[in-house]
């Protein structure tokens, strides 16, 4: 009888929707990604073989597995049939994914088994382990290979190049981010009136920036597309690049709503900015989002950029990627309702809106 676990790495990451744990008994060492509570079940726990202890089984490890044991790696798929050394607890780290949502395992300062953030949202869990040399239709393993076979050798090279960048106190990216953005806004929008931190002093910084122009009172984000937002990958394919940044805007007439309203429906815009990453979930086009910050008669926001007809903003791309501007505009419960009806129902309202004459500024209806 195979002696219990023992945990020789655990890791939250930046937000703790995730915890990375490295285990091993006496047969094989497995990693894994444990969704938290927080996220009310809606994810799965997502395993990844590492090594194996012992000699490889023939065949599928079924008499571990039924014994409620890590089950060995089939000889064939293993690169150390004979079993290798159990791994030291020092020689491991854990690197999360840009978007918090996957993570690698090193050791010795090498990838040793990956979980990519996508394989959290899929139907079937998906890991890529260095010593793993083959896998058939029914695998939930898989080699990480080469560089030249394996799109994920790229992605963690660049994901350890963006860390290193934001780690560095001194000289991180945040400064010139931050002036490329305000530049872009203060373009159509005029000088910036007011500054506000909305990060809660935790990573990345995030802020909101205020505005004034004819009547009209824009709040807009700036930091929150350092982070891809999760989900987009397994969504979007090679078109991810497109969809998974974002930073957000509400814009409102003075005329219309006092300064507590106008400030309350900012608030509300802050609460938002960090929700793909609170949630592992993303927003885009036609996206709704309850919020006790929208004016009396309304019950929540939409995300739109379609919905904006003032002059072109010319956001900075984000690490290569563009950068979506989604205007906040508060709904009523039957619009949501009405978005929530059918697939694509947000697309659907959006029309309406804009057919009816409604904008990305915010006024009484």
């Amino acid at each position: 009888m195979s002696n219990a676990p023992v945990v020789l790495l655990e890791q939250p990451n930046n937000r703790g929707t995730i915890t990375a744990v490295v285990e091993q008994d006496d047969r094989t060492a497995y990693f894994y990604l444990y969704p938290s509570d927080v996220l009310g079940g809606r994810y799965n726990m997502r395993p990844c073989w590492l090594r194996n202890l012992l000699p490889a089984p023939a065949d599928k490890d079924v008499e571990g597995m039924k014994n409620g044991m890590a089950p060995l790696l089939e000889a064939r798929f293993c690169n150390h049939p004979e079993g290798k050394a159990p791994l030291e607890k020092e020689s491991l780290a854990i690197m999360w994914s840009e978007e918090d949502d996957g993570a690698a395992v090193f050791y010795e300062g090498q990838p040793l088994g990956i979980i990519p953030g996508w394989s959290l949202s899929s139907d079937r869990p998906v890991g890529y382990a260095a010593d793993c040399i083959g896998s058939e239709a029914e695998s939930i393993l898989f080699p990480f290979g080469k560089p030249e076979s394996n799109v994920l050798h790229q992605r963690i090279a660049r994901s350890a190049a963006f860390w290193e960048k934001w780690g560095d106190e001194e000289n991180n990216p945040w400064i010139p981010i931050q002036q490329e953005f305000l530049n872009a806004y203060e373009e159509q929008f005029g000088k910036m009136l007011q500054y506000y931190a909305i990060d809660e002093q935790k990573w990345p910084p995030m802020a909101l920036a205020r505005f004034e122009k004819d009547d009209l009172v824009y709040f807009i984000s700036l930091g929150v597309s350092i982070r891809p937002m999760p989900w987009v990958e397994l969504l979007y394919n090679d078109q991810a690049p497109g969809f998974r940044r974002m930073e957000l805007g509400i814009a409102v007439d003075k005329k219309d709503f006092t300064e507590s309203e106008i400030m309350t429906m900012a608030q509300g815009l802050s609460g938002i900015a960090d929700n793909p990453w609170r949630h592992l979930s993303w927003l885009g086009e036609g996206h709704t989002i309850s919020s006790q910050a929208v004016p009396a008669s309304f019950e929540s926001f939409i995300l739109s950029s379609a919905l904006y007809n003032g002059p072109a903003i010319n956001l900075p791309q984000m690490e290569g990627d563009k950068v979506n501007l989604y205007w906040a505009s508060p709904i009523t419960k039957a619009e949501r309702e009405f978005a929530h009806s059918k697939a694509n129902g947000g697309y659907d309202l959006l029309e309406k809106m804009i057919q009816s004459g409604i904008t990305h500024v915010v006024k009484k209806r």
